[in-house]
């Protein structure tokens, strides 16, 4: 069998397990690499700084930052991508005790980070130039850059994680790595560079969406959902005794706000008001929603 096998290049091989039901094939996710103008001045179009963040633990105010990347992609007005710079990562030392667990989850150990620190100018300068920020899980991400880089506090971010609807796409979950290898790709997981640039590759694919729609990458689709505005319905002096109602309409719980939240289109705001009255509610509160405040 092996002597058959060496007679096949992996191209071969690979379209072979294709058509073979008992088998998917994945491929690695290519290398990076960056395309602008020789000339290095930037083209004209929208820039979009995609950014991940790896750190000691969920915790803020009390966690450290030990690694960022961040790349920036620049589009045109479809959302279709022109060109790319990076990603350009940087590791940094807490200066405290690291977790195992935070070890074995980023690969980042105490000795890998040993004097080492985040170029903040160039950081900073990075961010300034996008039109906007995007990251799998932009809630997470956006706390992290607006802690450590305030003067981007306000910046409009787009999260791939909660504004493609992958599920109505044919995709089960939304972890990033899963996504990958429902698309048939793999990458090397939870470093911050190696994040971002698989995140970028994910996003570029094609789909057609549900019925007769057209041909989209996931981009476009993020985009175009991520400068709608929408609404944020805060069910205001809801009693304690309808927390498991609002939890089945899909409403979450706002530590910060201490009430229950839920982000609906305004076309949804009838139904809304309509459910709020037969379940004897006090009606809700409604704050506009943009790029700029959504994943606060």
């Amino acid at each position: 069998m092996t002597d058959k096998l060496h007679q096949y290049d992996s191209d071969v091989l690979l379209e072979l397990l294709e058509q073979d039901e008992r088998y998917k094939v994945l491929r690695a996710v290519p290398r990076s690499y960056t395309d602008m103008p020789e000339d290095g001045c930037p083209p004209d179009g929208r820039c979009i700084a995609i950014l991940d963040c790896e750190t000691t633990g969920l915790d803020i105010e009390n966690d450290k930052l030990i690694e960022l990347a961040i790349m920036l992609i620049f589009v045109d007005n479809d959302g279709k991508v022109l060109r790319h710079m990076g990603p350009v990562s940087w590791l940094e030392d807490p200066q405290v005790v690291i977790d195992p667990k935070i070890t074995l989850l980023t690969g980042l150990a105490a000795h890998h980070l040993v004097g080492k620190q985040i170029n903040d100018e160039m950081a900073s300068a990075l961010i300034d130039r996008a039109d906007i920020c995007l990251a799998h899980n932009a809630a997470f991400d956006s706390k992290w850059i607006e802690q450590r880089y305030p003067e981007h506090r306000g910046k409009a971010w787009a999260c791939s994680l909660a504004e493609i609807d992958w599920l109505t796409l044919g995709y089960e979950g939304r972890a990033q790595q899963h996504l990958l290898v429902q698309h048939g790709w793999f990458s090397n997981a939870h470093r911050a560079g190696d994040d971002v640039w698989s995140l970028f590759h994910l996003l570029r694919q094609q789909q057609a969406g549900p019925g007769s729609h057209p041909m989209y990458t996931h981009l476009q689709r993020l985009l175009t959902t991520s400068a709608t505005s929408t609404v944020r319905v805060e069910a205001v002096n809801a009693p304690y005794a309808a927390k498991n109602r609002l939890k089945a309409r899909q409403y979450r719980w706002n530590p910060d706000r201490k009430l229950w939240t839920k982000e609906l289109a305004q076309n949804d705001l009838a139904a809304e008001r309509s459910w709020y009255r037969t379940e004897g509610l006090p009606m809700f509160r409604t704050v506009p929603i943009t790029a700029h405040e959504r994943h606060r």
